[in-house]
């Protein structure tokens, strides 16, 4: 029976968590309620859960999940991935200053995990992950004292995250609609089915064997063979002491501390029971590691080369002049991309439909850029929480984000934007003030066989959304989109169209569209642009 769970122990039990979900990560992406080939619920929130598990290990639950959560913080993408990562940070403000953890600090951790979830969304709806999550708190808090070990604890909790979420879908009508449960809670309990497996010492079939590094790969394009070495290395280890390598009950920092400054500078030890973690920059890392090897072994080990970290920043310096503003867009396909840069983006964050960005891949593009003021375009409103909780983490910059919820939203606010704007606020309405008067229309493939809004679906048909209203369903291609504009109530109001075409588009298609647009809305501007896009045969701006 497991009373007390303490940093390693919860971070074997995140790893099960994690592993559990990677696994069902396909059938989590199934549960999504349109059949459109775009469920990426389960991958978000895998993605998310993985930053988390390069935190540096300890034995302090509350020092292991600080650092669990600030990387799943800078990981989540995705609106799912974004909830997760707020709950974590809410479990982890729950748990602060404590070494270990009962089931009654648990119960208190996961309450406070629900509130800060709660407060990441604007308008929250029940039926989600939300009220999956909100249930197993309030089923922990009225049995708080009544739960014998852990196993007893997750035994039960998992029960109840089973019967909320089996209610979602008469939480929440569209899920009754498509026969489906929500895919955040769905996601959830495979989390907690996880950790349980791992708190009873269980096997995950199929569970995937390597966790892939969260680390960015370092862009060493700056040093080269004819580079000077003037930095030295930085140097990261956590060592494990041994006895027979040293007391380690007598064991004193001082003594290393003193070794490692003889070889190197900017050092700093910290020791968490029997490990010690170790910081020092030096030109001969092997030293700083044999110099710990006295004492016991590694856990971990990071050496960089600052050389290359110097000419990075060196470079943006000399080829990023200090701006007023600057747009970062998030876009997939290359020609909606490029488009995108032709008309003002100074950076092109890729993603959109089935690959949602992370909170750093927006970080990392608003650092390349040297501007007072940057203006952030999600352009998927499953990215804009992602986009918030970038925005919220940079420091070196005033971001403001537009929370376009498509790229035809994000291609009107490119078209009206005033860069010589006299402030920010001025800036940011010249993009914002026609966005409400844009209909986003897509053009996909079924991915199974329901029906929805009335429309009678098969899998393998073009469907036509449009406001995320399923419209019409077509064996065309260049049919639907016909059906789709027709079907807008107010499209003898609209005045211009530019329609982004898909890699399945072909030349006979762009032309069949426009020959119909034309007949049909003699008075409308109608343009096209090779989108490139996938999964999306045509994605329309009507405005």
């Amino acid at each position: 029976m497991t009373t007390v769970i303490d940093g390693s122990h919860i971070g074997l039990l995140l790893l099960g968590g994690y592993k559990n979900l990677a696994r069902s990560a396909e059938t989590v992406n199934g549960l999504n309620v349109f059949p459109v080939p775009d469920g990426d619920t389960g991958t978000n929130m895998t993605k998310t859960l993985e930053g988390g598990l390069s935190a540096p290990a300890s034995d302090s639950i509350s020092e292991y999940m600080h650092g669990f959560s600030r990387n799943t913080l800078m990981s989540a993408r995705g609106n799912s991935g974004v909830i997760l990562s707020q709950f974590i940070k809410g479990f982890c403000r729950g748990i602060e200053d404590c070494a270990v953890m009962d089931t009654a600090l648990f119960s208190r951790a996961m309450s406070s995990g629900v509130d800060c979830a709660y407060k990441a969304v604007l308008e929250p709806v029940e039926g989600t992950m939300l009220t999956v999550l909100r249930d197993a708190s309030e089923f922990l808090e009225m049995r708080r004292g009544e739960f014998d070990g852990f196993e007893d604890c997750f035994g039960r909790l998992i029960g109840e995250m089973k019967r909320s979420l089996e209610m979602t879908p008469e939480k929440l009508p569209i899920l009754k609609e498509a026969g489906v449960v929500d895919s955040g809670g769905a996601g959830m309990l495979c989390i907690f089915e996880g950790m349980e497996k791992a708190l009873r010492g269980e096997e995950i079939e199929d569970a995937p064997e390597d966790i892939p590094s969260a680390y960015t790969a370092a862009d060493i394009s700056g040093f080269g063979a004819d580079s000077e070495f003037e930095w030295g290395y930085c140097t990261e280890y956590v060592l494990q002491l041994l006895n027979k390598k040293c007391n380690t009950a007598a064991f004193e920092l001082d003594g290393l501390v003193s070794r490692l400054e003889k070889i190197g500078t900017s050092i700093v030890c910290a020791r968490d029971g029997d490990a010690v973690k170790i910081h020092v920059h030096t030109e001969t890392p092997e030293k700083a590691i044999e110099i710990g090897r006295s004492y016991g072994e590694l856990l971990t080990v990071k050496i960089e080369n600052m050389s290359v970290q110097h000419s990075e920043v060196r470079r943006e310096e000399s080829n990023a002049p200090r701006v007023k503003y600057a747009v970062v867009a998030v876009a997939a396909g290359e020609g909606i991309k490029n488009y995108f840069k032709e008309v003002g983006v100074s950076e092109v964050v890729d993603g959109g439909q089935t690959h949602n960005p992370s909170a750093e891949d927006m970080i990392q593009a608003f650092k390349k850029l040297n501007a007072e003021h940057i203006v952030l375009l999600p352009n998927n409103k499953n990215v804009i929480l992602a986009a918030q909780q970038a925005a919220r983490m940079y420091k070196d910059s005033d971001v403001r984000v537009i929370p376009t919820v498509s790229v035809a939203e994000g291609y009107s606010a490119l078209s009206t934007m005033d860069t010589q704007a006299d402030t920010v606020e001025d800036f940011v309405d010249s993009m914002s003030r026609c966005l409400g008067h844009v209909t986003a229309c897509y053009v996909t493939t079924a991915t199974r066989s329901t029906v929805i809004g009335g429309v009678d679906i098969r899998c393998g048909d073009y469907i036509g959304l449009a406001d995320e209203k399923i419209l019409c369903a077509e064996k065309d291609k260049v049919d639907a989109a016909d059906a789709l504009l027709k079907s807008l109530p107010d499209i003898g109001d609209k005045e211009v169209i530019t329609v982004f075409c898909g890699v399945d588009v072909t030349e006979e298609d762009k032309a069949e569209l426009y020959s119909r647009i034309t007949e049909n809305n003699p008075l409308m501007d109608c343009a096209f642009i090779d989108g490139g896009q996938e999964l999306y045969s045509f994605i329309m701006s009507v405005e």
